[in-house]
């Protein structure tokens, strides 16, 4: 917005201001209210807007397996006892404790160092998966992250399988076919 005379502005918009705050009104006050405006607003113009991945740090992991036990709480502890010591080892896993089931995200080559301890359990296994990590750059709402990015994946044919966020983190598990699209479409909007 460019004014030219913000006194002439001031006045002529006086009587409007002054209804409005039931008093009177200084014109020097409107007329320091206008500039504020105004710098305001040439600031907004200028300013490009940011993607919400703007920032951001992508990984893609593939030969990602999704390994579900329904257990009861009280044998999850043990079953996680077991995971974290594999985890302080430096085993890439991770652990998402529900209810009444944990579910383990991994690669095919950590399964087999932990699965000799879990069959007893019954574990539902399903591969082909590969997982999509997205760190953060700044912290806002990731509510809004995650609808747009499943939105934007939607629209190009990607369907996520699970999804785990925090507030500066996003793993999202897709279909292992998926997994290129899905990076370059959010790779896009990092830019």
């Amino acid at each position: 917005m460019q004014v030219i005379n913000y006194s002439a502005v001031a006045r002529y918009i006086q009587d409007q201001v002054q209804d409005m705050a039931g008093n009177d009104v200084d014109p020097n006050t409107i007329v320091t209210a206008i500039m504020r405006f105004s710098r305001e607003a040439t600031e907004d113009e200028l300013r490009q807007p940011e993607s919400a991945l703007s920032g951001a740090r992508f990984n893609l992991v593939t030969d990602i397996i999704d390994v579900t036990i329904h257990t009861s709480p009280q044998e999850q502890v043990s079953i996680l006892e077991q995971l974290y010591d594999l985890q302080k080892k430096g085993a890439n896993i991770k652990v998402h404790q529900y209810q009444n089931s944990l579910k383990i995200i991994t690669t095919s080559y950590e399964m087999p160092g932990f699965m000799q301890d879990l069959w007893q359990y019954d574990p539902s296994i399903k591969e082909g998966y590969a997982e999509l990590n997205i760190q953060l750059a700044q912290e806002t709402s990731r509510y809004d992250r995650i609808a747009m990015l499943t939105d934007l994946l939607f629209r190009h044919g990607v369907h996520l399988i699970d999804a785990f966020f925090s507030q500066t983190e996003i793993s999202l598990i897709i279909n292992e076919e998926d997994a290129s699209t899905a990076f370059e479409v959010l790779r896009s909007q990092n830019r």
